[in-house]
């Protein structure tokens, strides 16, 4: 159990830090283009306990990183990149659960939409896949896994935002 919640701080520590460094770089970079809804550096936080930072550009490309915390669910506690793009409301990412220090022979992909919250602040709902990335050995086999998540935006200084209600 206390592993359990040193490895939550951990992963909650290492995404203020990388939102952190982001946000010096992005900060810089100006205010929000009227292509996109959010632009800067921002945390969000999973429903299952998954930390993701992201970095979006002007243009809605979308660079980051995502620690995934879900239970049960391997590759936990790591950083893995993340790149995918943000139009209006609309966001699409991609995670290959490889790096230098585990390789999970998976990737997820997933889409959504960011929203208006109940409390006043901003929620991503999402749908996504995992797949393998492993090459089948004889017939191809359409495996993959699929579900739905929701992220909460915590509010950084300098992130910039807007949702039309």
């Amino acid at each position: 159990m206390f592993v359990g919640g040193v490895m939550r701080l951990a992963t909650f520590l290492l995404a203020c830090i990388l939102g952190a460094t982001a946000l010096s770089a992005a900060s810089k970079a100006g205010a929000a283009s009227s292509k996109g809804v959010l632009t800067g550096t921002s945390t969000w936080i999973g429903s299952h306990g998954s930390v993701m930072v992201l970095d979006v550009a002007g243009d809605g490309a979308i660079h980051g990183y995502y620690v995934n915390n879900a239970p049960g669910k391997g590759c936990r506690g790591i950083p893995y990149d993340l790149s995918g793009q943000l139009t209006e409301r609309a966001i699409s990412f991609h995670v290959s659960w490889r790096n230098g220090v585990a390789d999970c022979l998976t990737e997820t992909q997933w889409q959504g939409r960011l929203q208006p919250s109940r409390n006043g602040g901003v929620e991503m709902v999402t749908e996504w896949q995992r797949s393998s990335t492993l090459a089948p050995f004889k017939k191809p086999k359409t495996a993959f896994e699929e579900g739905t998540d929701m992220f909460t935006l915590q509010i950084n200084p300098g992130v910039q935002f807007k949702l039309d209600y």
